[in-house]
Order: C-alpha cells, then sequence, then structure tokens
C-alpha cells in the first residue's frame, strides 16, 4: 500500500503498526524527543498537536500558515532553532482542508536540508496523512518520501475505510533514514512502553483485507459543495477544501458568540481558536446531505443574528 500509494519501494521492515495516527505520533515523538526539542507545525493545527508533543517533554511550536493556509515558508524559516527536531505537517489538513502542493513540500524539504546541515543535525519531517485518500476535484497528495530522506508518515485507515473510533495505523520511515535500525527499534520499544503493546490484532488483519478499499469520495465532495453554497449565501468568507471533510469558514463576530448563536439553531460547531485561529470556526460535512439541507434556514438564521452584533 505504502509503496503504490507513495511511488517508493517500502520493505515490511520500515512499516510499524500501532492504535491509529494518534498512536504513530506519539511513539514517533517518544522516539526522537529530547527534553526541550521542539517540534514546529502550521497554524490553525489538529488540537491534539499539544498533547502529542507535551507528552514526551517536547515543546510544540506553532508556526503562521498564509491567509489561504498554505505553507508559510518564511515563517517557517524563523521559527527553525537549534532546539528544533522535527517539522509536522498534516494535508489534506484538518482543521482546513487545504492540501500542500508538490512545490511546497519541494520547497519545506530543501528548507530542513538547509537547516539541518547549518546546525550540523537532523531536523525531521513527520507527516500526519489520515485524509490521504479523501481529496476532491483530482487532486493528489503528494508524497514527503520523494523529497526528504528523514521523514515519517503517521497514517490511519479510520478515515477511508470510515471506521473511525477502530483505532488502527502505522508507522512508515524512508527506507535512506539516518539511524534507521535506531529508530525502528526505538519506535517498537515505544509503542509498548507506552502502553498500546501492539495494534489491536483483529484490525490488522481486517486493514490487511482491505487495504486499498476507500470510501466514496463523491458522496463527500457533493456534501462540500453544499456547505459552500451555504456558506456564500450566509456571508461568510471561507477557503474551499480540497480534501479531508473540514472546513474553516471565518466568522463576522468572535467564534465563541457565534458558535453559541449556531448551538441556539442545533448546529454545533468548534471555535477556531482552539485550532490557533480565532475568529473561525470549524465545522464538518460528514452527515448526510439531507441533514445539511435541513439545517440551511438554521445556519442563515445564525449568520443574520451575527450581522446585527458587528
Amino acid at each position: 500500500k505504502v509503496s503504490k500509494e507513495h511511488q517508493i519501494n517500502i520493505s515490511a521492515n520500515e512499516i510499524i503498526m500501532t492504535c491509529g495516527a494518534a498512536g504513530a505520533l506519539n511513539i514517533i515523538f517518544k522516539a526522537l524527543l529530547d527534553p526541550g526539542d521542539e517540534v514546529i507545525f502550521p497554524s490553525p493545527y489538529f488540537v491534539e498537536y499539544f498533547f502529542y508533543v507535551e507528552n514526551h517533554q517536547g515543546k510544540p511550536i506553532p508556526c503562521p500558515a498564509n491567509e489561504d493556509f498554505s505553507l508559510n515558508l518564511e515563517a517557517f524559516e524563523r521559527a527553525i532553532t537549534p532546539k528544533t527536531k522535527a517539522v509536522l505537517i498534516n494535508s489534506p489538513n484538518n482543521p482546513t482542508g487545504q492540501l500542500y502542493s508538490e512545490r511546497e513540500i519541494s520547497e519545506l524539504a530543501n528548507l530542513l536540508q538547509e537547516k539541518s546541515k547549518a546546525y550540523g543535525k537532523v531536523i525531521y519531517l513527520v507527516s500526519d496523512e489520515p485524509y490521504r485518500n479523501l481529496v476532491f476535484d483530482g487532486t493528489e497528495v503528494p508524497s514527503i518520501f520523494h523529497y526528504y530522506n528523514n521523514s515519517f508518515v503517521a497514517y490511519s485507515f479510520s478515515k477511508e475505510l470510515s471506521l473511525a473510533g477502530e483505532r488502527i495505523g502505522f508507522v512508515a520511515l524512508h527506507p535512506e533514514m539516518e539511524n534507521k535500525e535506531k529508530i525502528i527499534d526505538a519506535l517498537i520499544l515505544a509503542n509498548r512502553i507506552l502502553g498500546f503493546v501492539n495494534a489491536p490484532a483483529l484490525a490488522q488483519r481486517l486493514v490487511a483485507e482491505c487495504a486499498f478499499e476507500k470510501v466514496a469520495v463523491e458522496i463527500y465532495k457533493r456534501r462540500r459543495d453544499i456547505l459552500c453554497e451555504i456558506l456564500k449565501e450566509g456571508g461568510l468568507e471561507f477557503i474551499k477544501p480540497k480534501g479531508s471533510f473540514f472546513m474553516f469558514p471565518k466568522t463576522p463576530i468572535d467564534d465563541l458568540k457565534f458558535c453559541e448563536l449556531l448551538k441556539e439553531e442545533l448546529i454545533l460547531a468548534v471555535p477556531g481558536r482552539g485550532f490557533g485561529l480565532p475568529n473561525h470556526i470549524r465545522l464538518a460535512f460528514c452527515v448526510p446531505e439531507e441533514t445539511l439541507q435541513r439545517m440551511k434556514p438554521n445556519f442563515l438564521r445564525a449568520c443574520e443574528k451575527a450581522s446585527k452584533l458587528i
């Protein structure tokens, strides 16, 4: 699966099965981090990244993305220090739905090579990819393995198989990673001492049988398009997602207040400040189209109420 999707020869020795992508990230950081080591990631970010890094005495360093949520390479360059141990990216992104281009990945890899050389140490690249196969409009997720040897992919099957909660995924290492054998040993030990021990045996057998199965992405695309039209009608600014099942529109008023207005209309949204960017909200379109259509008048009422508070 990894070899085909990333178009690189990966052996079974470079794959470690984990309890989902969260388990994968935790064993990566347990294996890599010394106390005080920094891990940089774009902001907005998945809320649990802070905990994954701090779990292992690391220091999370959010780095602002561009206005369209693409990678801000200048901000990354300013953020990298001698204490930087890793850069963590998530594409397609939760919460924004943005997908990083081939050019962005290539330029980020070049930056990490330059900084690694300048500081005389390896800076690792970690790509969190639970939404790799949930992309729209013919887009593709470029592989970090083509651009950077000292890299990891953390993966979860739960999104592409619609098995959220099953906690089955893996870590894949670049076959030419420096000190690969030591790192593999550290990852295997981290799996045990963090209490995961091993990924669930039944789930491992399950994904072996359906490794190339995927959800019908067209269903999510239709839901995305419905939500885009509702947001347009409500007058909210947003970046159209290229993948995942999230949108991250700007709010006309404080994000907490706007979420309260939506809650009054029986719509659940998450304030953007939890993802590192206030005055936005995260919306999920993993509900039936009929549900989205039914919530349209409620959403528009909330937008109308918000406009009176500006």
